[in-house]
Formats: structure tokens, C-alpha cells, sequence
């Protein structure tokens, strides 16, 4: 059953507008060295109705090509996918990936677990579909911010479900929390205030006691370490956030998972989008590197992953 908010007038203007913002992709970066065809829109169904989503394919066309279940930030209230196009081109050049980028539901519409319902769909979706142009026996996944949460809650729901893992994923500045309002950075104006923290909990996670389901903050999962590939957490230095990243990714390798942590000193949240071009350049780096080594790994059965 829907919870009824409480009545805020602020974080409801704040809301609308929020979910209207639409955040084009950084200017000036290096593009891929053949070119890539125009970005394509389908369809997914999933159990919460069909989900738009942005497909920006690779140059050529190989039905074995891995595929990426990229899921953009927001807040869990904006909801436009574009914004990480330059992510998307990046992998489908360097990897030969079709990159998939779902436009998942957002609050105060809906409220949890309905985008993270739907991302699990999708990336059902796309391991069972054929003839489409990629394998879904090569899924990756990755996220920036809320999106990165919702990476993580798709590989806590496949396992629920015994379906296999990702082959990998890729968390840029993740929340794994949504309990905390009270995060700080030593930064006096940091992009994810106390301010923005309870403004994200009333839009999307209204019911205070859900707060603390795995699903919802998947740092109280007791088992998540089993629930995840090889993962990379990327996170800046002056984010809010940066402690949780890097309590993840400590988790993470303490239970055996194959993990690499990279910090971006003097950064705040929105670096793989920001005006330090450097620093973009660097994070498309790392993250197609990261998958590039994923997937050349040998298989359990001694195949190569490629």
C-alpha cells in the first residue's frame, strides 16, 4: 500500500522540479575512434509497467557483444538517462558493448521498491532476450550515485532469484545507506547536504521503517558480499558519500569479492560529469579498463570470457 508522505511544500516544488532538470552529457571529450551509430530508444517490459530506455549500440554489429545495464544518478527523483550518454559511447566504443540505459520511475510518483523492481526487470530482460544483438551471458552493470544503489540491488536480487551474477559491476559514487540524513563533508557546500539527503528520503522512501530493508540500503545486507562480481567503486574525495564507498568496497574484499576502490581527491558528487575534464577522461578510463579485464576472465569452465 502507498504511504502518505508528510506535507512539504518545499520538497514538493523541489520535486517537481527536480524530476524536470535534464543534464546534457560533458562537452569536449575524446570520441571513440570509429564511429558509433545514433542512440536508439526501446521499450522493456518489466512487472511496474514498460520502461523506456536509451540504447546506444557499438560500430558494427556482432551478436555476441557484451551488454551494459548503465543506471543514471538523480536523487531517485530526476529522470532522464541522456545525461550519461558520454558514458554509454565510451563503453560501446572501447568494449564493443551495447550499453542500455533504463529510464526507471522516480518519486514522489512512485516510491520504493518500484525503481528497484524495475531495474532488476530490465536486467532480466536483457540476459533472456535473443536475437537482439548482444549476449546476455555478457551482462555488466554499472550506476552513478542513486543508480549505482540500484547496480547493487539488481545483483542482490538475481541472486534471490538464482540467476547468475553480472559479469561485473561499476559503482560511481554509490549510496548504500538511505537511512543516514546526516552525512558531512569538509567542504562547506557539499552537492549531497543533510538538506538533500532528507529531501531524496521524503520523495522516494517515504516509509521511514523500510528504510532498513537490504533492498533499500543495501549496506545491512548481512550477505551482499555474495550477491556481487568483481566490482570497482569509484568516489571524490569531498563527497558526502565517499565514507560509504569506501566501507563498501572494505566489505567487499573482506568477503572475498575481486574489488578495486579509486579516489578522486578535491572531487564532489558529480565528477563523471563535472567541469574537470581530466578527471571525466580518467573515470571512463577506469571503468572500460575494469571491464575490459572482467571480461577477458577465463570462465569457471576454463573458457575465455570473450
Amino acid at each position: 500500500m502507498r504511504v502518505r508522505r508528510p506535507v512539504s511544500p518545499l520538497f514538493w516544488v523541489l520535486a517537481q522540479l527536480g524530476s524536470r532538470v535534464r543534464a546534457g552529457s560533458p562537452r569536449g571529450l575524446p570520441e571513440p575512434s570509429t564511429p558509433l551509430p545514433a542512440p536508439t530508444t526501446v521499450h522493456i517490459p518489466t512487472r511496474h509497467g514498460p520502461v523506456r530506455a536509451v540504447v546506444q549500440r557499438p560500430a558494427g554489429d556482432d551478436p555476441d557483444a557484451p551488454v551494459v545495464m548503465h543506471l543514471h544518478g538523480g536523487g531517485f527523483v530526476n529522470r532522464y538517462p541522456e545525461q550519461d550518454l558520454h558514458i554509454a559511447r565510451a563503453m560501446a566504443g572501447r568494449l564493443g558493448a551495447v550499453v542500455v540505459l533504463p529510464d526507471y520511475d522516480t518519486g514522489p510518483r512512485v516510491q520504493y521498491p518500484v525503481a528497484e523492481e524495475e531495474a532488476f526487470d530490465v536486467a532480466r530482460w536483457l540476459r533472456a532476450e535473443t536475437g537482439a544483438g548482444w549476449s546476455g551471458e555478457r551482462l555488466l552493470l554499472s550506476g552513478v550515485s542513486a543508480g549505482a544503489k540500484l547496480a547493487i540491488n539488481t545483483c542482490q536480487q538475481l541472486r534471490t532469484a538464482s540467476l547468475p551474477a553480472p559479469v561485473a559491476v561499476a559503482l560511481i559514487v554509490p549510496v548504500t545507506d538511505v537511512v543516514r540524513t546526516d552525512r558531512t563533508s569538509g567542504i562547506p557546500r557539499p552537492a549531497i547536504s543533510p538538506f538533500v539527503q532528507r529531501f531524496v528520503g521524503w520523495a522516494y522512501f517515504p516509509e521511514v521503517a523500510r528504510r532498513r530493508e537490504p533492498l533499500a540500503s543495501p549496506d545491512r545486507d548481512a550477505t551482499l558480499a555474495a550477491s556481487m562480481p568483481p566490482t570497482l567503486v569509484l568516489t571524490g574525495g569531498n563527497d558526502t558519500l565517499a565514507p560509504e564507498g569506501a566501507a563498501l568496497a572494505a566489505r567487499l574484499r573482506a568477503g572475498g569479492v575481486r574489488t578495486e576502490h579509486h579516489v578522486f581527491p578535491g572531487s564532489d558528487h558529480g565528477f563523471v560529469a563535472g567541469r574537470d575534464q581530466q578527471v571525466v577522461v580518467d573515470t571512463l578510463d577506469r571503468l572500460t579498463g575494469f571491464f575490459a579485464a572482467q571480461l577477458e576472465e577465463p570462465r569457471p569452465d576454463g573458457s575465455g570470457a570473450r
